[in-house]
Formats: C-alpha cells, sequence, structure tokens
C-alpha cells in the first residue's frame, strides 16, 4: 500500500504553491497504491503531470541525501526523473510536519514478472551499469542500512524468538551467514549503488528503461551485491532462474560496464548476501509485524527458495549465474 494519508485539492494547491507553481491550474489528483513506504500522488495540471511524494516519518537528512543522488546521477544521463526544485533551491519543502517531493511525471509502466523478456533484462542491466559509472565519483561514501553487520543483528533477533514458524529460515541462514562472513570479500569494488532494483522499480516504455525509481536505500557499496540484487529480482521465475532472462540480464550489464575478475569471483557470494539480505528483512519488516495486526506482504520464503537455487547452480557450476570474462 503507497497511500498512508489522504491529500485533499487544497493540499495539493498549497504543496504546488510551496514549490512555486501557484499560477499552475491544478486539474486533478489521484492516489498511487503501489510502494509501501511513502504517499504518492499523481497530480495533474495545465502544465502538464507530476508525480508527488510524502516522505513518511524520513528525517530531513534521509530526504536531503536520496534527493542529491538522484540528481547527481540524472545529471550524467541516468534515466531518472530529478526531484524539482522549491523556490530556495531544496528538492523538497517542509510540509505539515512531513517533507514533500514533486518529481517530472516519466511515461512508462511497471511491468509483471511473467512480462519480463530477455529483452527487458538486458534493458535492465544495462542501465544499472550506467548507474554505476555515473555514480563512480558521487562524494558521499557512506554505506547504506543493510550492511551485513546490520543483517546479522536482525538475524539474531530472529533466531533468538524461537519461534517454530521460523525454524527452517533460522537452520538455512544461519550457517549460510556464518560462511559468508569469512567468504565475502573486502575491497572488491564500490560505488554508489542502488540496492533496491526491483521488477516494480524501474518503468519500462517498450523494451526500453523509460526510468528507474525508488533510491531510497541507494548509498556507497557494493557494485557486484547491487548487481546480485537486481538479478535475483528479474532473473528468478516461479521454482528457479529463467535461463534466458539470468544471461541476457548480465550480457546487458558487460555490454556497459565490463566487470574484473575479482569481482566475478565474489559474484557467487555477492548473489548468496543479497538473498539472505532480502530473506531476514522481510521476516524482520513483513513477517512479524503481521503479528501487530500490519497487513500482508511479500514472503521471506521467495528468498529462501533462491539461495537454495543459488547455491545448487553454483554447486552444479553450470554456469548459468556466472559473470563471463567478455574481454
Amino acid at each position: 500500500m503507497g497511500t498512508f494519508r489522504t491529500l485533499s485539492t487544497a493540499d495539493v494547491t498549497a504543496i504546488l504553491a510551496a514549490f512555486g507553481r501557484a499560477e499552475v491550474r491544478l486539474l486533478g489528483h489521484t492516489p498511487i497504491t503501489a510502494g509501501t513506504i511513502n504517499t504518492n500522488v499523481v497530480v495533474d495540471t495545465a502544465a502538464g503531470r507530476l508525480f508527488l511524494r510524502v516522505n513518511e516519518g524520513k528525517a530531513r537528512d534521509d530526504v536531503e541525501r536520496e534527493a542529491a543522488i538522484v540528481s547527481h546521477v540524472a545529471a550524467r544521463g541516468v534515466a531518472t526523473p530529478a526531484p524539482l526544485l522549491a523556490p530556495g533551491g531544496a528538492p523538497f519543502i517542509d510540509w505539515n510536519g512531513s517533507y514533500v517531493s514533486l518529481f517530472p511525471w516519466v511515461e512508462g509502466r511497471v511491468l509483471a514478472r511473467a512480462e519480463v523478456t530477455a529483452a527487458h533484462a538486458r534493458a535492465a542491466g544495462a542501465a544499472l551499469a550506467r548507474l554505476h559509472l555515473a555514480g563512480l565519483d558521487y562524494p558521499d561514501r557512506r554505506p547504506g542500512r543493510y550492511e551485513p553487520d546490520e543483517i546479522g543483528r536482525r538475524f539474531a533477533r530472529i533466531a533468538a524468538l524461537g519461534d517454530p514458524a521460523l525454524g527452517q529460515a533460522v537452520a538455512e541462514l544461519g550457517p549460510e551467514l556464518a560462511r559468508l562472513e569469512d567468504e565475502r570479500q573486502a575491497g572488491v569494488a564500490g560505488g554508489l549503488i542502488h540496492a533496491d532494483l526491483f521488477i516494480d522499480n524501474v518503468l519500462f516504455a517498450g523494451t526500453r528503461v523509460a526510468a528507474l525509481l525508488d533510491f531510497e536505500q541507494a548509498a556507497w557499496g557494493c557494485l557486484g551485491y547491487d548487481l546480485a540484487v537486481c538479478l535475483l529480482a528479474f532473473g528468478f521465475g516461479r521454482d528457479d532462474f529463467l535461463p534466458a532472462v539470468t544471461r541476457a540480464l548480465l550480457e546487458g550489464y558487460q555490454t556497459v560496464r565490463p566487470v574484473a575478475p575479482e569481482e566475478r569471483r565474489a559474484f557467487g557470494a555477492d548473489l548468496r548476501f543479497a538473498a539472505c539480505r532480502f530473506a531476514v528483512t522481510r521476516i524482520t519488516d513483513v513477517h512479524l509485524r503481521r503479528r501487530d495486526g500490519a497487513p500482508e506482504g511479500k514472503d521471506f520464503r521467495r528468498y529462501l527458495l533462491r539461495l537454495r537455487r543459488v547455491r545448487e547452480h553454483l554447486a552444479a557450476a553450470d554456469g548459468l549465474l556466472a559473470i563471463t570474462d567478455r574481454s
């Protein structure tokens, strides 16, 4: 659910005025129910369509940081809409105790999983590589919120619950995270990463990427991990990885940014950690919150299944999840 409050016509009019658009005639506005964090609204005006976001529960630093990242990469050719500026130059306004962002509207649509073809995956891989290249000179090198230490802390809390419903997850994730602590390599290529490039965070126009969306988790991190997150999202079908889609995404990435040998060697561990990370956070942020009346959400078991399949393909050395040397 992407609507946490209802905005009236007067609310939207006031927000437009705060962005210096008091003279722009409002034609209407419609809530967008996709998403799980912010209140998102389509705003139709006589001057065109806009995307309005109320950043729910976020600190000013979080909103400023995301806006700076998006503006940086958009200026370097990444397909993503930069936030519009308020009269004082800020990329947001302070409205009723929340920070509100306003973006140009980008035409395109989010694909259902069954609609994703190899051509879509190739385009997504190339778009992610362009983002990685555009972010190499980004000055803020603070890590994201879901680094291994944080995932370890969350897992420890899960294990301490002794919940029988989570017994299998604890049995699989505990040893895997322990192995990864030893196996993942420090110093492998880092840069600005999206960290959450799922299918629903990409707008397509045909097979072309119209926009990358939702940079809330973007930070400085491991580029291979970011590619792993994207591959786990796009390349996995109902029960296993789709060979044509998986290969196309990796090929698309490498047409823009060739991957160094040390990154290729580390990629299996990056895939395993990405699967663990999303299994853990779906337990803590979705599954456990259902006890407090939170709505149904994404099932952590889907990422446990991804983890199993990753391990099987790596053990078989079948090459499906390997980044090939294209030099």
